[in-house]
């Protein structure tokens, strides 16, 4: 067996034994309940939510993506996980009080359920939607991304490893819940922070240092505003947005021990993000100097590779990182989904107990649905970007209403669907004129949720009471817990 094979299967052991330890002492502590299952309600410290909300921008899918676009187009690869970051501090400032007024006032536990408070239940529906369809498309690459890491240094078949792969994320996600994800993501946080840094030094060294870059790539590798500044806005502006409905930030305001942990987990998060992004697309700039004319997506590997078996291992452990961390993420975010704004709503007399059966029961079933979607699919990736556009949409709406009192359900809900159709249609007409899905989506957004809410004679929305009671009664807490601690 080979070094970066030994090394692989070592990392995946003590990352799942560290799930199981996790899981055992959390259930000889606390009794197991499905709010501390799918959230960890109040159990999160800072240092957990960074590993937490890096984890989803640093998927393996997309770090090896970055090194690929790394690889034709150059630095303008960035702005995937730029866009994320900037999303993180617009959640912070603008919607993390919304959240956690919400959860404390109406026990929401969902981005759906905050939706069902400030508008109606039509919206809660369309949010339901959204996040299942964003977090199986993300988890459905992840079992293929690694797939394609492990198959060929064992010589098995991709399509049974993916398989075997999914069922160890099954595995860790119900083991560990929330709590034992955010501690196990720590780990993976730091491999993959040193893997990609022992692989970018290595690939510098090997075709003379940034100096070598600029001299023998052209110019436009080093714009980051490619192919033109409209799509680059598009792309930072539409993800950034889409963050204010995010089931990860959500998650992670209602896990978090206090408003400041969220806080300095996200801009932690968003801090560590920055650099960290532009390692894969340096990687993929060596590769097209070191090795031209090899297939970019195999850019990472083929540099890794071309540096040794240490170097080539250490970089399997760092994707390997990058897929755990974010695989059993997205499979309990659609399970939370599921649980609250289905199971509760279908059946609201159920038990704590029976929910979280459920939830557990819908791991497994959405692992294994999710892996056959991505094995059966052409563009993984491409639907996924197509479903941030969409969440984007959903941002803009509960951004004004939150500012505009007078904003009713009906124009939410017309906005939503509209925008949000716009931008799926445009998306898979492959962006008519070269103009990206964000902008006639956000055109339409506007148009419909001002010229509808401008029909009502309310003057305050019923929704926008609800969220002033919420939010009134938080600050009114908020300021007898500053006095006490004075």
């Amino acid at each position: 067996m080979s070094l970066p094979f030994i090394m692989l299967v070592a990392y995946i052991v003590v990352t799942v034994l560290i799930g199981i330890a996790v899981a055992v002492r959390g259930a000889r502590r606390e009794k197991a309940s499905s709010a501390q299952f799918l959230t960890a309600q109040g159990n999160l410290a800072w240092f957990m939510v960074i590993p937490l909300l890096f984890a989803e921008m640093m998927a393996g899918a997309a770090t090896i993506g970055k090194a690929a676009t790394g690889y034709t187009t150059g630095l303008s690869a960035v702005w995937v996980n730029w866009g994320m970051s900037i999303g993180m501090i617009v959640f912070i400032v603008f919607a993390a009080r919304f959240y956690r007024a919400m959860n404390r006032k109406y026990g929401i536990l969902s981005v759906p359920e905050a939706f069902k408070f400030m508008f109606d239940q039509r919206c809660r529906t369309i949010m339901l939607i959204i996040i299942v369809v964003v977090y199986c498309f993300l988890y459905s690459s992840q079992p293929i991304s690694a797939a394609a890491l492990i198959a060929p240094m064992i010589g098995l078949d991709v399509t049974l490893v993916a398989w075997v792969v999914s069922a160890l994320f099954i595995v860790v996600t119900l083991l560990g819940g929330m709590k034992g994800l955010a501690l196990m993501n720590i780990v993976h946080m730091v491999v993959m922070y040193a893997g990609l840094i022992a692989a970018t030094s290595g690939g510098l060294d090997m075709v003379g240092g940034l100096g070598a870059l600029y001299e023998q790539l052209p110019a436009s590798y080093f714009d980051l505003l490619q192919p033109d500044i409209w799509s680059t806005l598009a792309n930072a502006l539409g993800i950034g947005i889409s963050f204010l409905a995010a089931a990860t930030m959500v998650t992670a305001t209602i896990s978090a021990r206090s408003p400041r942990d969220m806080a300095i987990g996200a801009w932690g998060a968003a801090a560590i993000v920055i650099p960290f992004a532009t390692l894969p697309a340096i990687i993929g700039m060596c590769a097209a100097i070191a090795l031209p004319g090899i297939d970019p997506n195999t850019a990472l590997f083929a540099m890794s590779n071309a540096q040794g078996p240490a170097i080539s291992g250490v970089v399997s452990m760092a994707i390997a990182a990058a897929i755990w961390s974010s695989a059993p993420a997205a499979l309990l975010f659609i399970s939370n989904t599921l649980t609250q704004d289905l199971y509760a709503v279908v059946r609201p007399q159920s038990t704590d107990c029976q929910r979280l059966v459920f939830s557990r029961l819908m791991v497994v079933l959405l692992g294994i649905v999710a892996t056959w979607l991505g094995l059966n699919a052409s563009s993984i990736l491409g639907q996924l970007y197509a479903a941030f556009q969409i969440r984007s949409v959903v941002g803009i709406v509960l951004l004004v209403a939150m500012v505009w009192p007078r904003v009713t359900s009906g124009a939410a809900f017309w906005s939503m669907l509209g925008g949000g159709l716009v931008a799926a249609v445009w998306h898979f007409a492959a962006n008519p004129f070269g103009v990206e899905p964000l902008w006639p989506a956000c055109a339409v957004t506007i148009v419909v949720l001002v010229g509808i809410t401008l029909a009502s004679k309310e003057k305050v929305s019923e929704g926008y009471k609800r969220y002033r009671v919420a939010r009134d009664e938080l600050a009114a807490s908020e300021g007898r817990s500053v006095k006490k601690t004075a």
